[in-house]
């Protein structure tokens, strides 16, 4: 799957037009290198030291990696990345994070993942590195992150348990994020005469209309693995306009909403949409399977992160640019719809020994600057900064007609985007299980049932 990412990201024609359109930013970026050191930070003050960054293998990742030199000439500090498939770096993350090792100075994670290492100290808190003056930069601007990302990034710990609000601590910067979209071939739906659906019931019944239209095609891309990324993307997003929740409190307690009567409306319409709808490999499809479907032309919509749609503009593929987007579906009785986010971030290792070193290398790699060039390179998609979303040159790349109706999709979608699950240390248990019983009721068991067998072993474990 690495080949096929490295593909979607160095098409020649991306590349062309990236060069047409960066003039510009090549001078801020160096404006930046050579004004830095006169602001309130000693850029080299921790000339000499070597860090290393974790990430997964990832256009976000080459995104970073390709301007690692700058940060290197700008700082005297040598960053080694160290950079893993999707499938094993989770598991590399938690056992070097918990094991305390210092291996790792900076790494990505997503905010779940970040919920259950906090309990255990394995994150660097960042507020005192953020209010320093002689570390952080005058012009870094974390309030121009999209207040939903730093919100979702911010929490404290009670009782061993996530707290939100008032007083929380900064644990990650976001790097990069997506909020969830629907996205399809403009051409096939046209061609076929099928409105863009907008509930599950509408998809469901484009899907049988496709099938009969052209049998070869795979109507709807959805992840299905027993995994929680499964349910973070198109489900949940779905799930929120129905009224679903994975959590809630209960005569005080706290208990989950999954075999609720919204909770059931829900899956019984999302179960028939999948059956319908999506590819027999459902049960073993992850991001990779949706974003190689949509991009090869065998899948005709997906249910997913945004930017698997723009990404797809690859010189020689049969999809591009001939993908549209929409907002989420959502329930037939919602007046509007929901969009989860999903929020890579950097983070730092409490067992490091070079904090300050890291902390500049943070710094830089999520400054304004790198993540206007990381989105004109077509890689850092989408920059979480609300001033590369005023930028001229990434409105007008990300404009081009080749990405259709990417960036008014974004601007609609992302009015109602927000973290939709429940901050929660052993989150991730408790998706599994979900997306467990998700496959079961796909294969023919009872809703209800199984979201009642569901809840009560979420509950088992509150």
């Amino acid at each position: 799957m690495d080949r096929s990412f490295a593909v979607f990201v160095t098409g020649a024609r991306r590349y062309a037009n990236t060069l047409l359109l960066t003039s510009s930013l090549v001078a801020t970026s160096a404006a930046f290198a050579t004004s830095a050191p006169a602001e309130t930070v000693n850029w080299r003050q921790f000339e000499g030291t070597s860090i290393t960054w974790a990430y997964d293998i990832h256009p976000y990742a080459d995104a970073l990696a390709a301007e690692l030199p700058e940060f290197e000439k700008l700082t005297g500090i040598k960053v080694t990345p160290e950079l893993y498939p999707d499938d094993s770096y989770w598991n590399k993350m938690t056992i070097q994070l918990t094991t305390r090792s210092s291996a790792w100075d900076v790494f990505g994670t997503g905010i779940q993942p970040a919920w259950d290492l906090a309990p255990s100290d394995a994150l660097e808190p960042l507020d005192k590195y953020l209010n320093d003056p002689k570390l952080t930069d005058a012009g870094y601007g974390y309030n121009d992150f999209f207040p939903s990302l730093r919100a979702a990034l911010t929490w404290k710990m009670e009782d061993g348990q996530i707290a939100t609000g008032e007083r929380g601590q900064t644990w990650a910067i976001p790097h990069a994020f997506e909020n969830i979209q629907l996205f399809y071939r403009k051409d096939l739906l046209e061609k076929y005469k099928i409105a863009v659906p907008t509930t599950p019931p509408e998809m469901a019944k484009a899907c049988e209309e496709l099938k009969a239209a052209d049998p070869s095609i795979t109507p709807l891309g959805v992840r299905g693995v027993r995994f929680w990324s499964s349910i973070h993307t198109a489900a949940i997003s779905i799930a929120r306009s129905y009224d679903v929740h994975d959590f809630v409190i209960k005569d005080g307690k706290l208990d989950t909403g999954l075999d609720s009567p919204e909770s059931i409306a829900f899956h019984k319409d999302y179960v028939d949409m999948i059956k319908k709808c999506a590819a027999p490999s459902f049960a073993n499809d992850n991001w990779y399977q949706v974003v190689d479907g949509i991009s090869s032309g065998s899948t005709a919509m997906a249910i997913d992160s945004n930017m698997f749609g723009f990404w797809n503009d690859v010189a020689g593929k049969p999809a591009s640019g001939k993908i549209a987007f929409a907002p989420p579906l959502h329930a037939p009785n919602a007046t509007n719809f929901d969009s989860n986010i999903w929020i890579w971030a950097l983070a730092m290792n409490a067992a490091s020994e070079k904090k300050g070193a890291a902390w500049l290398f943070m710094q830089w790699a999520t400054s304004k600057q790198v993540a206007l060039k990381g989105a004109l390179a077509g890689k850092l998609v989408n920059p979480p900064r609300t001033s590369t979303w005023q930028d001229d040159a990434w409105i007008k790349y990300a404009s081009q007609p080749e990405f259709n109706n990417f960036v008014d999709s974004f601007k609609k979608t992302q009015d109602h985007a927000a973290l939709a699950f429940t901050p929660r240390v052993g989150f991730g248990e408790a998706m599994n299980a979900w997306a467990v019983a998700m496959q079961k009721m796909v294969n023919g068991d009872d809703v209800e049932t199984t979201l009642k067998a569901l809840a009560e072993e979420i509950r088992a474990g509150l």
